[in-house]
């Protein structure tokens, strides 16, 4: 058999049976898995990566433009929101209620330049708004009625008023009203003080065409009580609405005295008057 493999030129059997031993059991085609680790893929990190950012860009974005602000700027106060980007804010003017407006010494804007929800922005600005009318409603002498109608307009238009709310406007749009007659009265209380005087004067005066004077200069001076009067009556000072010293009533002049004129002298020449019979001493016969 050796023989045979020498001719053959292979190797004997027992030289392939122990080369196959030293290299170990025969390897088949498929390997097994291996448990090694691979990296993750970059691209996907930076996908992760965006996808993230966009979304905290976005969630900034919308609490900063659902955050309102009061910003003062000199006297003028100045709504603004926020832009719909993480930061940053710009003027914001959906209606007549936003528009800018002039701020009066003395009252206190709490809320500057603080973000603030729409809710508490309309809650500070009706706040406000009433503050100011109240204020020009009281000023007698110098407030004025039309600036308080322009704020309880504006109070008016906000969204997140209640009814009770609307019933005080309405009140206060009422007190707007009450002022407007009062400036017409202390217009006119001039005049009429003025055409007192002439009265008086006409009075004193006497006339040949007009008679009366004396019932006009009593008509006014009536006149002048009643506003006092109504003044004390509706919580007011009389001296803020009746400017001015009162006329000084005139009285009016006393009747000229009747001229006496001494009777006319008798003419010696002239023929007696004849003689009654009760003068002649004579009776009449029964």
């Amino acid at each position: 058999m050796r023989g045979r493999e020498a001719m053959s030129g292979l190797p004997p059997v027992d030289e392939l049976l122990h080369d196959e031993a030293r290299s170990g059991p025969l390897r088949s085609g498929l390997e097994p898995p291996s448990h090694a680790k691979r990296p993750f893929p970059l691209y996907a990190i930076i996908i992760g990566v965006l996808v993230t950012g966009l979304g905290a860009l976005w969630y900034l974005s919308m609490v900063r433009y659902d955050h309102f602000y009061l910003v003062k700027r000199g006297e003028v106060v100045f709504i603004e929101r926020g832009w719909y980007f993480p930061f940053g804010q710009g003027a914001w003017v959906p209606h007549r209620a936003y528009e800018p407006f002039n701020l009066p010494a003395g009252i206190s804007l709490s809320q500057r330049d603080a973000a603030l929800t729409q809710v508490e922005l309309e809650q500070a600005l009706y706040r406000i708004f009433v503050q100011i009318a109240t204020r020009e409603l009281a000023n007698i002498e110098a407030g004025d009625p039309d600036v308080a109608e322009d704020m309880l307009m504006r109070a008016n238009k906000l969204g997140s008023t209640t009814l009770k709310d609307d019933r005080r406007l309405l009140e206060m749009l009422g007190d707007v009203a009450f002022r407007r007659g009062l400036n017409e009265v202390k217009s006119i209380q001039s005049r009429f003080d003025e055409a007192l005087k002439q009265f008086q004067l006409a009075a004193r005066r006497g006339g040949v065409t007009y008679r009366g004077a004396n019932h006009w200069v009593r008509s006014i001076t009536r006149l002048r009580e009643e506003i006092r009067r109504l003044s004390l009556e509706s919580g007011l000072d009389p001296d803020q609405i009746l400017t001015g010293e009162p006329p000084q009533l005139l009285a009016p002049p006393s009747p000229p005295e009747p001229l006496v004129y001494p009777p006319p002298a008798l003419d010696p020449l002239a023929p007696s008057p004849p003689l009654s019979d009760e003068a002649a001493g004579l009776q009449s016969t029964p």
